[in-house]
């Protein structure tokens, strides 16, 4: 077995014969033990393995697998399951997620029992895109400033970026960027909290399209006025600091918009004889108070062209800054 899809299904369906006797390699990487994530030596090793092989070409990482040395070589020996009280892959991933900048994309983290109580804990880093290179982890200089460091994996080792490559992965990104200084980290951040920022509040989310539709909103389905409660929830985060001028002014009028019609919706009300499945401009209201009626029905309408037109510079501000890659 000498390549990496093949060697993760096998992973996955406990094909451990199969596996037994492979080498490690650039892709591949075989741990006795789990890594004890209380300490910080630990943690950082996980995620320096992992940023190594998305700064590669990928690979898998299974611990569960005992090595032994044959020809030079870190060769996989035997099965050494781990007990599965001392594994929460959740926290692998919020570690990863948190310290490997920027996330490695489709990163999979999956258990496979081998016996009752124990088995095997499976990391899959697919290859990643080009774009998103390199991946750095948290460093720190001898007098304990924070830095950032980037892993490569090289055959069955790792190695660091030595300086002058750095400066010069940087100098890339700057002059990419009409050279700026600080382009290269602010972009890297930037495309991280748009990834963020783009599972909460999806580019075709059903709201949206609901909205598309262009009304008139007497009545909004209980989904879509929920779809844009949450949304304006998610607008209001942590993830709304980009470092890019143009893109947080145009994700800062996209969240008020989004406020503003998540306030509108708020003052529908729930039908008085139907299930609660929509909200509603009280119909009674066209009878008894005509003016009311539809200044609200109007009040709705540009409400939802306003989150309509700030959404769509919001997406084309992204896309020209190269953030929906």
């Amino acid at each position: 077995m000498t390549d990496l899809d093949s060697t993760y299904q096998a992973a996955l369906q406990g094909r451990w014969n199969s596996i037994l006797g492979l080498s490690e390699t650039s892709w591949f990487d075989a741990k006795s033990e789990i890594y004890a994530l209380d300490k910080d030596g630990p943690r950082a090793e996980l995620c320096k393995d992992v940023a190594s092989m998305a700064n590669a070409q990928g690979g898998l990482l299974l611990i569960g697998l005992r090595t032994e040395v044959t020809d030079g070589q870190e060769v996989v020996s035997e099965l050494n399951p781990v007990p599965r009280r001392l594994v929460d892959p959740g926290r692998y991933r919020k570690i990863l997620v948190e310290q490997v900048l920027p996330p490695v994309r489709d990163l999979h983290i999956e258990w496979v029992a081998c016996q009752e109580e124990s088995g095997v804990l499976v990391l899959y880093i697919p290859p990643q895109p080009s774009t998103d290179k390199p991946f750095v982890v948290p460093a720190a200089d001898p007098k304990g400033r924070q830095g950032v460091a980037v892993p490569v994996r090289s055959g069955d080792d790792t190695t660091w970026l030595k300086p002058a490559q750095l400066q010069r992965l940087l100098a890339l990104g700057w002059s990419a960027d009409n050279g700026e200084p600080g382009s290269a980290p602010d972009v890297l951040a930037d495309r991280n909290t748009a990834a963020r920022l783009l599972q909460s509040v999806p580019l075709d989310a059903p709201w949206i399209r609901h909205l598309r539709t262009g009304g008139p909103y007497f009545r909004v389905p209980e989904a879509v006025s929920d779809g844009v409660h949450e949304a304006a929830e998610a607008l209001e985060g942590e993830v709304l600091r980009f470092r890019d001028s143009e893109v947080a002014a145009a994700t800062e009028n996209f969240k008020n918009a989004v406020l503003g019609l998540s306030n509108v919706f708020g003052g529908l009300h729930a039908p008085l004889d139907a299930p609660l499945t929509y909200f509603e401009v009280p119909p009674e209201w066209k009878r008894e108070d005509p003016q009311r009626f539809y200044e609200a029905l109007r009040e709705n309408s540009r409400a939802a062209k306003l989150v309509l037109e700030t959404h769509g510079a919001w997406v084309n501000t992204l896309n020209e800054k190269g953030l929906l890659a």
